[in-house]
């Protein structure tokens, strides 16, 4: 059993005392492990509501989410150790014995006797950096963060070799007998084609998105090493750390707990996170050395970015979310209205039940369940209407009414959840009588199965059942809007500043940054919610929001790290040359055999379809192809090009890569398996030495169990491996009876369960390396544009970086730098000789006085291209649709601003 060092509380009894030890213990030490407690009990109420806390006790209710308010927070107390020390020490700040505390002037004395040659460890270091900052508005200098040292050492799903060994069958076992039962829809010459019992079970096991007990996900989540200090420490050490809520007892929050009653707790995270830092180098020295140097000079860094975003918040316009959230509350009613008046034109539903659904579908069969829905929706559409839109919209279940019950203090809706699959499929497929539609045994019902529906209708001329998908798709559409964007946005906004607080992390297996509470990768350019971006404004009144995104850059990377001579034409200069046209072309031409890149590109030269055929009509077969869209719409020849080249060429070069099979452009086409495998081929051809890379990378990671990638990291996939393959079937397989059709089929079974595993693990290789470079560029661009504003001398007033989102890294900057920082961004951005000699990365700045694209109308402050000016009368007609000068860019800004005026005009 590991010896813990004793813990000593600091308070006011001992401070000045005990003072001088700690002080200089400190200062004879290198590294000193570091941790606070907090309590927000005085959080804001729309983050009361957003976290689910019981109002009247303050304390954690049922799905409690894990927010704080940290302008609101209060530090009841640090610990630190001394790495090496006889002791622990645990600060009282802010426990309930109030004549114990210490003020924080004194306390900052110990925090200032770290010299400065060393170092503080903290697990989650952005936590202890944006506390100290926000509570003291003090700087916790020279930090490292052993959870992000763990996020490099390895990833969210690696675990040791012998806890796999040791785990034999894990939660997957109670699946074992539905597998045994079910076993005669197993056909081993034709895995894929197993009946609808078996195949619903061996989906659990390999849910891409479940981590269930009983999924594989699940299964490695048992064992992985994770990164949190307590399962770390317990997987590393053997020692089993005191938890929060066991700590916690019955009260809501630290502050209500007295120094003693902490301290051992809080200076435990100080110890273990110093022990744990020794551990990973130590991890790291062993299994990834070349991570290491890249850890202290690029992910460390990083989480003092975090923290400065987590700090500076994101401005938002807070009376344009309320007003467009009450907007949709009522365009909500009204949608609900509309759907019911056409579903009494439709009802009653036909008396047998949908044979495809009963077959299909277990929820609609079992125990006839499908008349409880169909019940429900006669129900629905029998309400009286109501013209008061929150007694309407609680008429049904869902985003809109659950929340706005919840801000009235009322129980939610028990009528029908129109956001639930269950009574959607109803409707679309019980009330119509329609065709399943179904994709890899499964019945479907989303947006894209919707929109597929719709196309069908309308050309059955069946415009009843079209008029349904159209009413739900506006329901859907606003109820995603309501959940992802202004529900959340109307709690988390700060009524006193102004401004949402997300928090940026990287600790995905792709280490690429994410944002949570809220999640701004969501924001979408294009779409009905395009118009959430508008609420983003700049950091202060006189600043302007740059935006600059990288063009292609998981392309770019694909023919720099392949080398690929068709990627090397595109991008090996700037402005990048079109990939995309060439692709569609090779595989349109299954459908338009004939058809080649050069006559493709002769589509944009033609002003008149005849003309076209006149030209081409003796090459190519089937050529109406070209000019009638997914729809079945015919085309102009205007459009055939950039049509084509965006939904066959684009989709194809974003998801060939991740995949290896043209499979989701199959299905947008209505293609069998044989001809998107011919697609495929073509496809491949294209880019052949691309692809050999890509098989490269497969066979390195079957070899290794690893992928290297540029700056260092490794993604490990030990289930590549014929190891992993050979011991995970050791744990299912039975004895094999000769003549025994049943033992074999079973094994067989496991055999092609195990194999679609590796298959996963593979395309997870290729896609950490795409994507895991994507990370490396976005982070060491930002750490060199915050070294370059610093050596211009601007501070966050001048320059600040407020977040990255996907490709795109946003800045608020004073209208009066504009220029020069959109050059220094862009400039920084596609600067990395360190990673590219073939191919050169490219970046499109923008500058708004919000981040929603410019439009004259709808969003006059919004995002302008700079190098696609748009056609205005504030610009020369010589420049529209072209590249901007710096003074063309400095009349944009100020037409930015008199346009502000103007309006308050």
């Amino acid at each position: 059993m590991l010896s813990v060092p004793p813990a000593i509380l600091v308070d006011a009894r001992n401070f000045h005392e005990i003072a001088p030890r700690i002080i200089a213990e400190l200062q004879a030490c290198s590294f000193a492990g570091i941790d606070t407690e907090t309590q927000d009990d005085n959080r804001h109420a729309g983050l009361m509501a957003f976290c689910n806390y019981d109002e009247k006790t303050r304390k954690k209710a049922k799905n409690t989410k894990m927010v704080f308010d940290i302008n609101r927070t209060v530090m009841t107390g640090f610990s630190i150790w001394p790495e090496g020390g006889d002791h622990s020490y645990y600060v009282n700040l802010g426990h309930c014995d109030v004549e114990n505390r210490i003020s924080w002037d004194d306390a900052k004395t110990l925090v200032e006797a770290l010299p400065e040659t060393a170092h503080w460890v903290a697990h989650n270091a952005m936590y202890e950096l944006t506390m100290f900052r926000m509570c003291f508005n003090y700087m916790l200098p020279r930090s490292i963060c052993t959870m992000q040292m763990a996020v490099s050492a390895f990833g969210p799903d690696e675990y040791d070799h012998n806890a796999f060994l040791n785990h034999r069958q894990g939660g997957i076992k109670v699946l074992i007998p539905d597998i045994t039962r079910n076993l005669g829809g197993f056909n081993p010459e034709k895995p894929r084609d197993m009946k609808k019992p078996l195949a619903e079970v061996v989906s659990k096991i390999l849910a891409k998105e479940s981590d269930a007990a009983h999924s594989y996900n699940g299964y490695v989540k048992d064992i992985a090493y994770s990164y949190g200090l307590k399962r770390l420490v317990k997987i590393f050490f053997g020692h089993q750390m005191q938890t929060f809520d066991e700590t916690l007892g019955d009260k809501a929050h630290m502050g209500q707990l007295s120094g003693e009653e902490v301290c051992d707790y809080g200076a435990d995270d100080a110890y273990w996170a110093m022990r744990l830092f020794r551990h990973l180098m130590t991890y790291m020295a062993a299994n990834c050395p070349a991570t290491i140097p890249t850890f202290f000079s690029q992910e460390n860094p990083m989480v003092a970015v975090y923290s400065d975003m987590w700090c500076g918040g994101m401005r938002v316009n807070a009376e344009a979310v309320i007003m467009r959230r009450d907007m949709e509350r009522v365009n909500n009613a009204q949608l609900l209205r509309d759907l019911k008046a056409h579903l009494k034109t439709m009802l009653p539903f036909p008396e047998a039940p949908h044979a495809g659904l009963y077959k299909h579908d277990s929820w609609y069969s079992r125990n006839d369940a499908y008349k409880r829905y169909r019940t429900s929706i006669q129900a629905l559409a029998d309400l009286p209407d109501n013209d008061d839109p929150f007694l309407m919209a609680m008429q049904a279940r869902g985003p809109v009414s659950n929340a706005w019950a919840k801000e009235r203090g009322v129980k939610e809706s028990q009528s029908v959840n129109l956001s639930h699959y269950m009574p959607v499929r109803t409707m679309i497929y019980d009330l119509t009588q329609a065709k399943l539609i179904i994709e890899k045994g499964k019945v479907q019902s989303d947006g894209e199965a919707r929109g597929k529906l719709s196309d069908r209708f309308k050309q059955e001329q069946d415009g009843p059942a079209a008029t349904l998908i159209t009413h739900l798709n506006a329901i859907a559409t606003l109820d995603q809007r309501m959940k992802l964007y202004l529900t959340p946005y109307s709690q988390l906004m700060d009524p006193d500043t102004g401004k949402l607080y997300p928090v940026v992390s990287s600790m995905l297996a792709s280490r690429r940054m994410a944002a949570s509470t809220p999640n701004t990768m969501q924001l979408q350019k294009r779409g009905e919610s395009t118009y959430v971006r508008g609420f983003f404004e700049a950091d202060y009144e006189d600043h302007v929001i740059i935006s600059c995104d990288w063009s292609g850059i998981e392309l770019v990377e694909i023919g720099e790290f392949s080398g690929d001579p068709e990627f090397c034409k595109a991008f090996a200069q700037i402005p990048h040359e079109d990939l995309h046209g060439g692709a569609a072309a090779d595989i349109l031409s299954v459908e338009v055999p004939g058809l080649t890149e050069e006559i493709f590109n002769a589509t944009k030269k033609f002003e008149h379809e005849d003309d076209f055929r006149k030209e081409y009509g003796n090459h190519l077969g089937n050529m109406n192809r070209l000019f009638t869209d997914l729809k079945g719409t015919a085309m102009g020849i205007d459009k055939v090009f950039k049509y084509w080249r965006t939904t066959v060429g684009k989709g194809s070069n974003f998801g060939y890569w991740y995949s290896g099979f043209l499979g989701s452009i199959g299905d947008v086409m209505g293609w069998d398996m044989q001809t998107t495998g011919k697609a495929t081929e073509k496809y491949r051809q294209r880019f052949a030495v691309a692809e050999q890379w890509r098989m490269n990378l497969i066979e390195e990671t079957k070899r290794y169990g690893f992928v290297t990638l540029p700056d260092g990291h490794r993604r490990v996939r030990f289930e590549a491996t014929d190891q992993w393959h050979s011991e995970f079937l050791r744990n299912f397989l039975i004895p094999y009876n000769p003549g025994d059709e049943a033992s074999s089929n079973y094994n067989r079974l496991w055999h092609y369960i195990a194999s679609e595993i590796q298959k996963r693990a593979a395309r997870q290789a290729v896609n950490s390396v795409i994507q895991g470079s994507c990370a490396t560029i976005a982070k060491r661009s930002v750490l060199r544009i915050n070294e370059k504003r610093n050596a211009e001398g601007w501070g966050d007033r001048e320059m600040r970086f407020m977040m990255p989102i996907h490709d795109e890294l946003l800045y608020s900057v004073h209208k009066d730098l504009a220029v020069p920082a959109i050059n220094l961004i862009r400039g920084t951005m596609i600067d990395h000789p360190d990673m590219f000699t073939k191919c050169l990365l490219d970046a499109s700045p923008a500058v708004g006085r919000t981040f929603e694209p410019w439009h004259p109308e709808k969003a006059p402050k919004g995002q302008i291209e700079i190098y696609e000016a748009p056609k205005v009368d504030w610009l020369p007609s010589s420049v529209h649709g072209k590249r901007m000068d710096d003074d063309q860019v400095r009349a944009t800004i100020d037409f930015l601003f008199h346009t502000t005026m103007k309006a308050a005009a």
